[in-house]
């Protein structure tokens, strides 16, 4: 020993150095020896003691912050980093776990210590983060993934429900309507996918259960408040339609056309002309026929010369039906006759042949035919009359008003529901 003290005084003397830290080298020297190790290790083993005994910790505490404080003067960075990596070196080893899981909760921990938030908030961020990198994708859609497999899960629901009610959400707040009015519009349009209908039809259909709903009455009864406001739609463009054929006039039938018709002297014979509404009214028609002699178009009326009292209309109560009727059947009747309109006109060739005297209209042979081509051959009638319009639309009036009253009635007669409202709790309950 007194040889010992002799060397650490004199290496002090020698060295200008404290007789501790020669002392200290002394001791460090001879473990080395003793250890079969180099003296650098004996070192820090000396260090980590003494910090140990001096900081009054544990000397594994020591000696890792020994290796922290080495990693950062080696690797040139900050003493937190080296901590960093040391935590998750020892994490990695302790929870059997790679290194990079570690390094992810590391991260999140201390995201959470920075942010002040649970930890589970900075793990989802952590999630969506990777998952933006991995999938390739904006961090929102991970985002809105993520927030959709938590609520399926949470809520016990399949996860295409909670995506359904997310677009919802989203679609609600950047329409800026009610979430309400988004999710019918998602209903509406599923519907019309896995129906494979229209959309309107669907729409219809979710008016009228929403209708059901709201005014507390059954699905048929609104059912039908939609076929009265369809009748009523349907109404309006038939009268709307009945309005503008009547504005347009008279069209003649068969027209531009050339008829044959064949009679006998001394009976009678239907000339038809007539419009394709009956009850339309042309705002100017006549008669003519072409006179041989002169070379001209001579108007027929029950006052000239050949046709007195022989021609007869009958547009007195069909406005429409302009026919001429002609008794009494000379050989001078025969020939080409003109019933003409403004901007149509029809041709008809009368021939005449022998044959027994009738006070009655013969059923005379009437041959159409269309220049050049020439149609079948068929015996002339009285056209038939369109559906009379006005009436059909009278009678299409009082039967929607009957509706109308049927359902009021039964409105009427079912029970009301009584809401109920406890502003101490806010419960709303229908008895």
């Amino acid at each position: 020993e007194s040889c010992e003290l002799s060397v650490v005084y004199r290496a002090s003397v020698v060295l200008g150095v404290e007789r501790s830290v020669c002392c200290v080298l002394s001791v460090v020297y001879r473990a080395s020896v003793v250890l079969g190790v180099e003296r650098s290790v004996c070192c820090v083993l000396s260090v980590v003691y003494r910090a140990s005994v001096v900081l009054g910790v544990e000397r594994s505490v020591c000696c890792e912050l020994s290796v922290v404080y080495r990693a950062s003067v080696v690797l040139g960075v900050e003493r937190s980093v080296c901590c960093e990596l040391s935590v998750v070196y020892r994490a990695s080893v302790v929870l059997g776990v790679e290194r990079s899981v570690c390094c992810v909760l590391s991260v999140v921990y201390r995201a959470s210590v920075v942010l002040g938030v649970e930890r589970s908030v900075c793990c989802e961020l952590s999630v969506v983060y990777r998952a933006s990198v991995v999938l390739g994708v904006e961090r929102s859609v991970c985002c809105v993934l993520s927030v959709v497999y938590r609520a399926s899960v949470v809520l016990g629901v399949e996860r295409s429900v909670c995506c359904e009610l997310s677009v919802v959400y989203r679609a609600s707040v950047v329409l800026g309507v009610e979430r309400s009015v988004c999710c019918g519009l998602s209903v509406v349009y599923r519907a019309s996918v896995v129906l494979g209908v229209e959309r309107s039809v669907c729409c219809e259909l979710s008016v009228v259960y929403r209708a059901s709903v709201v005014l507390g009455v059954e699905r048929s009864v609104c059912c039908g408040l939609s076929v009265v406001l369809l009748v009523r739609m349907l109404l309006t463009f038939y009268l709307l339609f009945i309005g503008l054929h009547v504005s347009e006039g008279c069209n003649l039938v068969n027209r531009e056309q050339l008829l044959s018709i064949t009679a006998h002297r001394g009976g009678s014979v239907l000339l038809p002309c007539y419009c394709p509404d009956l009850q339309t009214t042309p705002e100017q028609f006549s008669w003519k026929k072409d006179n041989t002699k002169t070379d001209r178009r001579e108007e027929i009326s029950s006052e000239s010369g050949q046709y007195r009292d022989r021609v007869q209309l009958f547009n007195g109560h069909s406005p429409g039906n302009l026919s001429l009727l002609i008794s009494h059947l000379t050989e001078e009747d025969g020939g080409v006759y003109w019933c003409a309109v403004k901007g149509a006109h029809l041709i008809i060739r009368l021939t005449l042949k022998e044959g027994p005297p009738t006070t009655t209209p013969t059923r005379a042979v009437v041959s159409v035919q269309t220049r050049p081509a020439t149609s079948t051959t068929h015996s002339s009638q009285k056209p038939d009359e369109p559906l009379p319009y006005i009436p059909f639309a009278l009678v299409t009036v009082i039967f929607l008003q009957f509706i109308v009253a049927v359902v009021y009635h039964t409105k009427r007669t079912q029970d009301p529901a009584r809401v109920t409202y406890s502003t101490a709790d806010g419960v709303v309950s229908l008895d």
